[in-house]
């Protein structure tokens, strides 16, 4: 075996509902190669091992010389989207059983009373109450004594649960009875694990904190068993192992497999987080600090916000109606992809998703079985995409299956002809979009026309100029390759972990040594967990932050606090930060009004082994790219647009060279995606190898 095949080098792997993407870096040349295959949703493994061995046949190199893979899942998405979750107790509180039942009490449709709430995760017959209570300041008002941990134990016994959630009131406060009870289970259910909200989560709000133990605890087992699958057949291959294997979080970062297990929870956005963070680094590379990105794979749309080269943060999630309050990227995902079903409803109107066809048996032109009317079975129709090129692997398309799936499903139904109902599939699906971005954007203050749109995943190229015409923004980004941006995020991201800690005190009342205090307490366990897992911890970099809000209020800000020891100048300038924040998120401040403090946080981050700066993301397609000889005379093939049939030049990206441009229209294919450039609009390829559509030079109007 040659030195060459050996070299090391790093993957990054993205599974998704129709696509698992893989991307491998050498990081002794700076060498990449990407990969699309069909995802397995019976055995995310499989398809994952598959990409591994394709990478390998790209690149001639051997799976020994893999060192690190990044792996962006959806196994605890699916499990809470499909309500496919383990058998799971839940210890509260006693008086608290209904907690997961009773909720808010808001309504997302103020006027709908149609609307079914999903049902709690764990049911009301696995509940079991423990008789104690803590009062908010940590103060214990009923003891925990042996005889009700013994009462606990035998009902969970009774129950013989696979997992176990703990979430007792006032726990952030003092976690003195949820430990009792976790060490009580260890030694009575040994091989049970246990999700304890004081460890999770040890913040106000009892309800999202035990939602968040909840849903943790429901998506462990599942996760548990994926992660060892995979390290299974990972360390079959005999690579070298030196940093194994690490997963995408929600927040951006990723975190070793072992603790991604225990807190599968943090996973829920794990492949969209990763397409956010390539929105960063792109931005970054080509000068563009203010973008909105895209990613339209085939099941859904994710779209997200950065704004002067920072993706907004949430600890305010939900997830398939159960809220989730952890740290993550503010992503807005909604079910419009390449793969979702139109139909026409029962009032007669045309529709799409956010049923999904999946990736079996996918959409009608992938030749799987698939019946029914796509997206993709409407860009094939309209002649966006070539029925030769390979969807994924060694499918092509089935022209004659997508114009039997619309015609029969979506033409004539509404009376129209086979190209108007394409169309019809098309608008809808972009009008989907459009209202997502609209909604991360100028419904949140910021103006579109000071954003480009970077737009990713296998089908969002073919969206991006008419979305982008439709709301304004300045410019299109269509990166390398598209159709694996998330999984080439997840390849430079870093690691990653959050702590936090409650901490309610009137803002003129904080003891600033105390709350210094308790920064360096959560910077301390920080450095101690990166340590365990082998890192060195003066390479950890931690960052604070403050939540606060006004007295009453039933919502937080979260600022950025400085380090080192914290005075009351300090207290005073973030007192004036959070009015002018609250006024800039809100469009008012109540400056006279006081506020309080009601948690700490602290992002502690360290960098994995890092490429050579000729190796960074912009680097790696700038100095690595080979490109092939030009040729005189570009192919055409029709192309429908509003009803019109142009003719229409067709484009290899691998033949594009940098400051090449293109008028349109036109298509530019490629392995992983294809972009459409519709008529009047014009496109140039940018040193890093990006396409860009200048939204200014001609705009495309319906």
């Amino acid at each position: 075996m040659s030195d060459t095949k050996n070299r090391p080098w790093r993957a990054a792997v993205d599974t998704g509902g129709t696509f698992t993407d893989g991307c491998m870096l050498n990081e002794s040349t700076g060498e990449l190669h990407v990969v699309k295959v069909l995802s397995t949703p019976e055995d995310p493994s499989r398809a994952i091992m598959r990409a591994l061995h394709r990478l390998t046949e790209k690149s001639g190199m051997d799976l020994s010389g893999l060192y690190l893979l990044l792996h962006g899942t959806t196994v605890a998405t699916n499990a809470l989207l499909q309500c496919r979750v383990s058998k799971t107790a839940l210890v509260i509180t006693r008086g608290f059983k209904d907690v997961l039942h009773i909720g808010r009490q808001n309504r997302p449709h103020l006027y709908d009373f149609r609307i079914n709430r999903p049902s709690p995760l764990i049911p009301r017959h696995m509940t079991v109450e423990a008789d104690e209570r803590m009062l908010p300041g940590g103060r214990v008002l009923k003891p925990l004594n042996e005889s009700g941990v013994e009462d606990v134990i035998k009902q969970l016994k009774a129950i013989n649960p696979v997992s176990v959630a703990v979430s007792f009131l006032h726990s952030y406060a003092n976690p003195a009875h949820e430990i009792i009870i976790k060490e009580a289970l260890q030694r009575e259910l040994p091989g049970v694990p246990v999700t304890l909200s004081s460890e999770l989560l040890p913040e106000i709000r009892e309800y999202e904190r035990t939602s968040t133990t909840a849903i943790n605890a429901v998506v462990m087992p599942e996760m548990s068993y994926y992660l060892k699958e995979l390290q299974s057949k990972l360390s079959n291959l005999e690579t070298s192992g030196k940093k194994g294997l690490f997963v995408m979080q929600s927040n951006g970062g990723v975190l070793s497999a072992g603790q991604a297990a225990a807190e599968s929870a943090r996973t829920v956005l794990s492949g969209p987080a990763g397409g956010v963070l390539w929105g960063v680094l792109l931005g970054r590379e080509t000068g563009r600090p203010s973008i909105i990105t895209a990613d339209m794979g085939g099941t859904s749309t994710d779209v997200s916000l950065i704004f002067r080269g920072s993706p907004r943060q949430t600890t305010e999630g939900c997830v398939g109606g159960f809220p989730l309050r952890l740290p993550m990227l503010d992503i807005h995902t909604i079910g419009a992809g390449g793969g979702s079903i139109a139909f026409v409803d029962r009032g007669g109107a045309l529709r799409v998703g956010p049923q999904s066809a999946g990736a079996a048996p996918g959409p009608a032109c992938y030749g799987l079985g698939g019946t029914e009317p796509t997206v993709t079975d409407a860009n094939l129709v309209l002649g966006r995409l070539n029925p030769a090129v390979k969807m994924g692997e060694n499918n092509h398309l089935d022209m004659d299956a997508a114009r039997r799936a619309i015609l029969g499903k979506i033409a004539i139904p509404l009376g129209l002809s086979l190209e108007k109902a394409a169309e019809g599939i098309i608008t809808v699906v972009n009008a989907e979009m459009t209202r997502a971005i609209r909604l991360i954007s100028v419904q949140r203050g910021y103006d579109p026309r000071d954003f480009a749109l970077l737009a990713f995943g296998g089908a969002g190229p073919l969206h991006a100029a008419e979305l982008a015409g439709e709301i304004g923004l300045s410019s299109v980004l269509i990166p390398r390759y598209p159709g694996v941006s998330s999984a080439a995020g997840i390849l430079f991201a870093d690691g990653r972990r959050d702590y936090s800690s409650a901490v309610i005190t009137p803002w003129n009342e904080i003891d600033t040594d105390a709350l210094t205090k308790r920064f360096i307490s959560l910077e301390n366990r920080a450095k101690s967990d990166f340590s365990t897992e082998g890192f060195d911890t003066d390479k950890v970099v931690i960052t604070r932050s403050f939540d606060v809000k006004y007295c009453g209020q039933s919502y937080e800000l979260n600022l950025p606090a400085p380090a080192g020891k914290l005075t009351p100048g300090d207290m005073k300038l973030l007192a004036r930060s959070f009015h002018l924040t609250h006024r800039a998120e809100y469009g008012f401040a109540r400056e006279d009004a006081p506020i309080e403090l009601t948690a700490i946080r602290a992002a502690a981050v360290v960098s994995l082994s890092r490429p050579a700066d000729s190796s960074r993301p912009g680097g790696v397609f700038k100095r690595k790219e080979t490109f092939a000889p030009k040729s005189g005379s570009v192919p055409q093939r029709k192309v429908i647009f509003n009803g019109i049939s142009h003719s229409t030049a067709v484009y290899l990206r691998q033949n594009l060279y940098p400051e090449d441009q293109i008028q349109g229209p036109a298509v530019v294919e490629q392995e992983d995606s294809t972009t459409l450039i519709p008529p009047g609009m014009r496109a140039r390829v940018d040193i890093l190898q990006n396409l860009v559509i200048d939204m200014g030079v001609a705009q495309w109007t319906r």
